[in-house]
């Protein structure tokens, strides 16, 4: 028998100052949220008392409120807060979240919550095969993985970028290839050796070169 996945409750934080014109409709909002159990805790800090805390979130502006491990800066609605109160904690919200951040060009704030998260960049990789991804964001996939070249943490997308190199777009083939060559990963050489065998001449070429870059194998 089928269960459903246990219900997973958020906390948040919000900064507040007492000049902030916007802050008091998030304090209303997500003190609602929290009185109708839709998130667990909420601690609500100011940081004119509390700079330290504005450090520690490396924050320099407010309004500023994390949900779950998701940051949002700026002026939120009460319906877009409750629908990131639902999302945050799944696996398909946090995707959103990233791809919606790199959609408005925000790579930093993406590249420090992937270091802080390892486990969330087979969720960002995945974004180059949804084609109904905005093209920033698939774009921004792409800045990020060139920036992680020759970081262990890069290993975290081979899996994923193995993946896509059985997508039906060949543009994602080709760039999985691509990618996989940043990885230098020995688990890629068989995808890499299958792609040479691909109809798309792009994505030949990019396994390819991927696969001259790569160490000789160990005899």
């Amino acid at each position: 028998m089928q269960t459903n996945p246990p219900v997973v409750i958020p906390d948040a934080v919000l900064l507040v100052t007492p000049t902030c014109p916007h802050c008091p409709a998030l304090v209303e909002i997500l003190s609602r949220l929290t009185k109708q159990g839709a998130i667990g805790r909420l601690e609500i800090i100011n940081v004119v008392v509390h700079p330290q805390a504005a450090q520690a979130y490396g924050i320099r502006s407010v309004p500023w409120f994390r949900i779950a491990a998701l940051d949002f800066y700026g002026v939120y609605s009460a319906a877009e807060v409750e629908r990131w109160v639902g999302l945050a904690s799944s696996d398909p919200g946090i995707r959103q979240y990233l791809s919606e951040q790199l959609a408005a060009g925000h790579l930093t704030l993406v590249e420090t919550k992937i270091h802080a998260h390892p486990a969330w960049l087979p969720l960002l990789v995945n974004l180059m095969g949804d084609m109904q991804a905005p093209l920033q964001a698939r774009i921004g996939v792409g800045a990020l993985l060139e920036s992680l070249r020759g970081q262990a943490l890069l290993q975290q997308a081979l899996s994923p970028l193995i993946e896509l190199t059985h997508h039906a777009d060949h543009r994602v083939r080709s760039d999985a290839c691509y990618y996989l060559g940043l990885t230098q990963a020995e688990a890629a050489r068989g995808a890499l050796q299958a792609a040479l065998q691909d109809r798309s001449v792009d994505v030949r070429d990019n396994a390819a070169e991927a696969l001259a870059g790569f160490p000789a194998p160990n005899p």
